[in-house]
């Protein structure tokens, strides 16, 4: 099982959108590879013959080791750090990635810059000086504080949805476990304790980043899922080395308007209150997008964004005339954006990234 270089996945529940980020991310990998001594791809999964005919190799995760990979406190992404310390032994060099991220680059390059003390993470987010002025940190600063580990105004935070470490260096995620054990009286809430606990461990050394290298797009979740959603349902989930060059065909940004048509929607939300400016712009953005079929699915992707913004206003209701307060799309696209509500978000409220690809395979062709 030892090998000089692995790419690790951790992948739990019972989520099938995980399944296609994991795979998508393994086709990106796969395709920048420009040489056969690439890294091992190891996938730690509860699911193991979801990978069945993929070139990885599977570890398969029971429920008693999840379970006990939350830890006293019961806190699921801790299990994040129990992988890479686990799996760290495994290899001279691990580089572990969230299923969320696909690459841009060789993997080899990624590492190139992992090392003894040598450690590498997704990107740096903000120091100490920041997270003292953030609302959601501020049970954890209080906390910190109190308890005499304050770190200075320039400490850095970082992402850890990619992480890098040797061999050598695996005790280092077995005390950012601790810290997460041990923190979990003033960290109620924040999910993101794991990398909090890993940024406090890398203070002081030499961190590298893998901006520019991967994509990592947490943030717009919905839209890649939309897009994953088709590119699944189109050519299925069966390993076949064609889909290496089919995979291009997915966006790697979020589709957006073009900038004339953003231009003109900033005109058209000049006179929309604040409250409401959010969903509005979702709206119209979703209106305005032309393209291909991963284009339209992130039609639907703004639009379903712009109906949870709309109903927590309480301004979302089919059934009578279009609120005044918000900007029409008009004509036929009003009337498109009624029929797509009743028809894939009815009361049940289900956002659309968590609807399955059969659902935005039948939103294309219709």
């Amino acid at each position: 099982m030892r090998v000089d270089k692995q790419l690790i996945y951790l992948l739990y529940g019972d989520r099938k959108l995980y399944e296609f980020e994991a795979k998508f991310s393994i086709l990106t990998a796969l395709a920048r590879r420009r040489s056969d001594s690439g890294p091992v791809i190891r996938v730690l999964t509860e699911r193991p013959a979801a990978f069945d005919g993929w070139p990885v190799e599977v570890v398969k995760l029971d429920a008693a080791t999840l379970q006990a990979w939350t830890g006293p406190s019961g806190y699921n992404h801790r299990r994040k750090a129990c992988a890479i310390a686990a799996a760290a032994q495994w290899a001279d060099k691990t580089v572990f990635i969230d299923t969320d991220t696909f690459f841009l680059c060789d993997p080899d390059a990624l590492f190139e810059k992992v090392g003894p003390q040598r450690y590498l993470v997704d990107t740096f987010e903000w120091t100490w000086k920041d997270a003292l002025r953030r609302p959601d940190y501020a049970m954890f600063t209080a906390g910190i504080v109190e308890s005499g580990q304050q770190p200075g105004d320039a400490f850095r935070f970082y992402n850890s949805g990619l992480c890098g470490l040797s061999r050598d260096d695996a005790h280092l995620m077995e005390r950012v476990i601790q810290r997460i054990d041990d923190w979990s009286r003033f960290t109620s809430g924040l999910h993101t304790i794991e990398q909090i606990a890993l940024s406090f461990e890398l203070d002081g050394r030499q961190v590298s980043e893998g901006r520019g290298q991967i994509e990592h797009y947490f943030a717009h979740k919905e839209y890649f899922h939309a897009m994953l959603g088709v590119f699944f349902e189109r050519y299925g989930e069966a390993f076949d080395p064609a889909l290496l060059t089919l995979c291009e065909e997915v966006p790697r940004e979020r589709p957006m308007p073009s900038p004339f048509e953003r231009l003109r929607i900033k005109w058209r939300l000049k006179g929309v209150s604040p409250a409401l400016k959010k969903a509005a712009r979702k709206l119209l953005y979703g209106s305005a997008m032309q393209g291909d079929d991963y284009v339209r699915a992130c039609k639907w992707a703004w639009w379903s964004a712009a109906i949870s913004d709309l109903r927590e206003v309480g301004l979302f209701d089919l059934t009578g005339a279009w609120p005044q307060e918000v900007p029409s799309p008009g004509g036929i696209t009003e009337l498109e954006f009624r029929m797509f509500a009743q028809r894939f978000l009815p009361t049940d409220q289900t956002p659309l990234s968590r609807q399955p690809a059969r659902a935005i395979a039948e939103l294309i062709g219709s």
